[in-house]
């Protein structure tokens, strides 16, 4: 019944992007048997990776040990939603932002024995304690205490009566290499955690991995991993496919609003850099870069109907695609596909990121919030 209201749904929308809730479980069941962790810190930044951060958060709710965001807005959005998952605010804030996190108990990341003093002060003000979790840098070099420094100033922290060091983290830069650069990051990490066990302090969550650590790095230690990309069903690296197998779950679909037929040598779209080489069909779709498909990729771009691919005739525009048919017949309201699968042809983040010269996390992140997101449960 939920699907069938939820394919009524669609009727109503130009442009829209379905969610396949159940390849999004699978992808987290796949992450936890490949890195022989249950315990998932799940990301969900940036809109869920510009999935929807409602409809993703409703999918994982209760599955998952934590919900990761890197924004306050989105922190507070998930307590009020889903105030049984635990929310990790990864990004840094201001002392203005600081009272609405800790009443709304966020658990923060710390990069500083000034910022956890900070946040520490404020808790004890309001009466409460604040879980947070200490970020080390062992070679990422953004946020983070310097390893060198970190002894210390955990030290200190395990003095400060608003807190709860509930975990520690570090970040690789290139998760993706098992090279010497990232062995030492973990040797420094697992050290630094040998340390403080002797001054009695411990953590309940120790973590580093995320999507391609997860599937390459075994580390008893560590007891929580903390995927984002492949929970999506997207690679980070191609090498990745040789380990796990992963399924897309977002697809960007679209309705033709308009078909017209075009004679050979009339010119479609801005700056005229499309021509008919013979009478053509144009089919024309409700989506542009305004709902974050990339203007850089039409020149290579091409989208999927009836099972078969067709290039783009001319430019990315604000608000409109317009697709090269060449003969094939099509009528207003018919089906696209811009990035998901038809039938036995599939379009991937990966390959629209190849044609715009970007990264597949981008490609995702940047489809607009206004996008009506529709949960499909099954194939």
């Amino acid at each position: 019944m939920a699907e069938l209201i939820q394919s009524k749904s669609r009727l109503r929308h130009g442009a829209w992007i379905e969610l396949r809730a159940d390849r999004l479980l699978k992808n987290l069941e796949t992450l936890q048997k490949h890195s022989g962790q249950t315990d998932v810190l799940a990301v969900i930044k940036a809109n869920a990776y510009g999935h929807g951060l409602k409809e993703i958060a409703g999918a994982l709710a209760g599955k998952v040990a934590y919900f990761g965001v890197a924004t306050l807005r989105e922190a507070l959005e998930l307590r009020e939603h889903h105030p049984q998952t635990p929310v990790f605010l990864f990004g840094h804030l201001f002392p203005r932002e600081l009272p609405a996190a800790l009443l709304g108990g966020i658990t923060l990341s710390v990069s500083s024995l000034e910022k956890a003093r900070e946040i520490s002060v404020l808790s004890e003000d309001l009466g409460r304690k604040t879980s947070v979790h200490i970020k080390i840098d062992t070679g990422m070099g953004r946020m983070g205490i310097p390893i060198r420094e970190a002894a210390v100033s955990i030290g200190e922290m395990a003095k400060l009566k608003g807190l709860l060091l509930d975990g520690i983290y570090t970040h690789f830069p290139t998760a993706e290499k098992d090279d010497a650069f990232r062995e030492a990051q973990v040797r420094g990490f697992l050290s630094l955690l040998e340390t403080l066990e002797k001054k009695n302090i411990a953590f309940r969550f120790r973590h580093a991995k995320n999507s391609a650590a997860a599937l390459t790095l075994k580390t008893p230690l560590l007891n929580m991993i903390r995927p984002g990309l492949t929970l999506y069903g997207i690679y980070p690296d191609p090498i990745l496919k040789e380990t796990a197998r992963f399924e897309p779950v977002l697809s960007l679909k679209s309705r033709i609003v308009l078909v017209k037929r075009v004679r050979a040598g009339e010119s479609v779209g801005y700056g005229r850099e499309f021509f008919a080489q013979t009478a053509t069909t144009i089919a024309v779709l409700p989506v542009g870069y305004s709902h974050g498909y990339p203007y850089a990729t039409w020149k290579k771009a091409s989208v999927l109907f009836q099972g078969r691919r067709y290039p783009l005739a001319g430019k990315v525009s604000m608000d409109y695609i317009a697709v090269d048919l060449g003969n094939t017949e099509a009528k207003e309201g018919d089906t696209v596909t811009l990035l998901g699968e038809d039938q036995d042809e599939r379009i991937t983040a990966e390959e629209i990121a190849e044609w715009a010269g970007t990264i597949s996390y981008e490609i995702v992140t940047r489809l607009n919030s206004n996008l009506p997101r529709v949960v499909i449960l099954g194939s």
